[in-house]
């Protein structure tokens, strides 16, 4: 896609749009840890923020080691044992290999970490959660080429392999849609990355985008996101998930809007309250707007978002017993609104 000039500034006042929110969370983070965090970064391919460290159980050690193993742990579920996890509001969110994060706090085996890029009222610095310290590493190499090169983000399918050789033979690591790592050289059809902890790799050159910065994704149309919602479709539904494993609600809305340049808050609460987005009330909706459910007859506590696709049908991450789908869009007592990310002119692209 081309970058035309009004789609950089566009895309330079998305950035700053999502900063200012990230300020104005400082100010309603009343309980937000004090001390100075240290950086560390992911070294899984998913790692899953738990709300306490006593709250997995032992059906979900294969999400707490290293490597993990996302989808042995999201096959071994019932429904019910998925259930459990928004019942029990045990898990949170979950972050890539090769994300920056911040430690907060430790305990024991496991860290308290923020999550930059996933923002939230709940701290400044990005969304917080108990982590195993085994899934962080400190990686001061692997910082400075996150500083210093471009990166190649994953945005061709679900998840993709990370190999040991430019050949594309031995089968190093299954990572996530939106994974971004550090480029160090491009050849033929591979492209070798830089990892946290396990030396350079090798990206199949089609399952990628290289992009020099954040503000250099092209701006994107409605049609763009559609089409990235399309990959997830048939994908668990996970509560707290945001990899191309398994996605919640707002985890699949964010990842949609992120891998396309555009940062949006993390839970569904969160982006409709995103004064970024203009707020549409009824059903007068263009392709690639945020639909919001709340409880009290749309009127309390919005609990669901999906996002509108066009021809009045929408995609969403419904609940553990529904995989990722399309369906019809629904504007029955539960509907609170909408919400409008992208300008008038790309959502009818």
């Amino acid at each position: 896609m081309h970058m035309h000039m009004h789609r950089f500034t566009r895309r330079i006042s998305f950035v700053i749009a999502s900063l200012a929110f990230i300020a104005l969370a400082a100010t309603s983070a009343a309980h937000a840890d004090s001390a100075k965090p240290t950086v560390a970064w992911v070294d899984v391919s998913v790692s899953t923020l738990w709300s306490s460290p006593d709250a997995p159980r032992p059906l979900d050690q294969p999400a707490l080691t290293n490597p993990v193993h996302m989808t042995r742990w999201l096959d071994a579920m019932s429904t019910e044992q998925k259930q459990w996890l928004s019942s029990h509001n045990a898990t949170q969110t979950q972050v890539l290999y090769g994300h920056k994060v911040y430690v907060l706090k430790r305990q024991g085996d496991w860290v308290k970490i923020a999550v930059p890029g996933q923002s939230t009222p709940k701290n400044p610095l990005g969304y917080p959660g108990w982590v195993p310290k085994v899934q962080i590493t400190r990686a001061p190499t692997y910082a400075e080429a996150r500083r210093t090169h471009a990166f190649a983000v994953v945005d061709a399918a679900p998840t993709v392999w990370l190999y040991n050789g430019r050949d594309l033979s031995d089968k190093f690591l299954r990572i996530s849609f939106n994974t971004r790592l550090p480029v160090l050289t491009r050849t033929g059809k591979a492209i070798r990355v830089a990892t946290p902890d396990d030396g350079p790799k090798w990206l199949a050159a089609d399952s990628v985008s290289v992009y020099k910065s954040f503000a250099a994704i092209p701006a994107p149309s409605a049609a763009d996101l559609i089409k990235t919602g399309k990959l997830f479709m048939g994908l668990p539904y996970l509560w707290g998930g945001r990899s191309g494993f398994a996605y919640d609600c707002s985890g699949f809305t964010a990842t949609i809007y992120q891998s396309h340049g555009i940062l949006i808050p993390r839970d569904a609460s969160a982006q409709a309250a995103w004064d970024q987005g203009q707020r549409i009330h009824g059903d007068k909706l263009k392709p690639g707007t945020l639909m919001f459910y709340a409880d009290d007859h749309g009127t309390g506590h919005v609990y669901h978002v999906g996002m509108y696709i066009g021809d009045g049908r929408m995609m969403e991450a419904f609940n553990s017993a529904t995989p990722v789908r399309t369906t019809k869009a629904r504007f029955g007592e539960d509907y609170w609104g909408a919400r409008r990310v992208l300008p008038e002119a790309a959502s009818s692209h």
